[in-house]
């Protein structure tokens, strides 16, 4: 009874000192948990593959390709609201983050090509949220910015 109590014991320790080493070890190999977190209640919509580009089809794709690791950027260009400018109402609102440090970023008229707005992505990577300036009545817009995977076009469609 005595040896069996011991054994228990000794692989209870056992368990215990494994279940500790193997934490740290599991953590330094797992993914990454702030992009996986990103990618919930919607925020797969406006997030891409680093390395492909390519959008996620639904929360569980990004979210998982975030918890093994992978690296997403995320680039978004909101139609509403409108808002007062200098040529009278205007529409648009862009912003992202992880994107390339120091690059152009434009938003353009589509029917004219000019630029409505444009400026440099931060040395953080990221585009603060931003007014576009896209004149209402003028065409839609097209945010242009570059990416790790390439320059990114999205096009929207004015709302006023």
């Amino acid at each position: 009874m005595r040896r069996l109590r011991c054994l228990v014991v000794l692989g209870a320790l056992a368990a215990a000192v494994s279940v500790v080493a193997a934490g740290p070890a599991a953590a330094a190999t797992g993914g990454n948990s702030d992009n996986a977190h990103a990618c919930l209640h919607g925020g797969h919509e406006n997030r891409f593959e680093a390395e492909t580009g390519n959008p996620f089809k639904n929360a569980g794709d990004c979210t998982s390709h975030g918890a093994v690791g992978g690296e997403s950027y995320s680039l978004q260009f909101l139609t509403l609201p409108t808002y007062p400018c200098r040529t009278g109402t205007c529409w648009g609102v862009v912003s992202g983050s992880n994107l390339i440090p120091g690059t152009v970023w434009a938003v353009l008229e589509v029917n004219t090509g000019a630029p409505a707005s444009q400026g440099n992505i931060g040395r953080d990577g990221s585009l603060p949220t931003t007014n576009a300036n896209l004149r209402c009545g003028q065409g839609d817009g097209q945010l242009q910015a570059q990416t790790p995977s390439g320059t990114v076009f999205i096009t929207r469609n004015a709302p006023c």
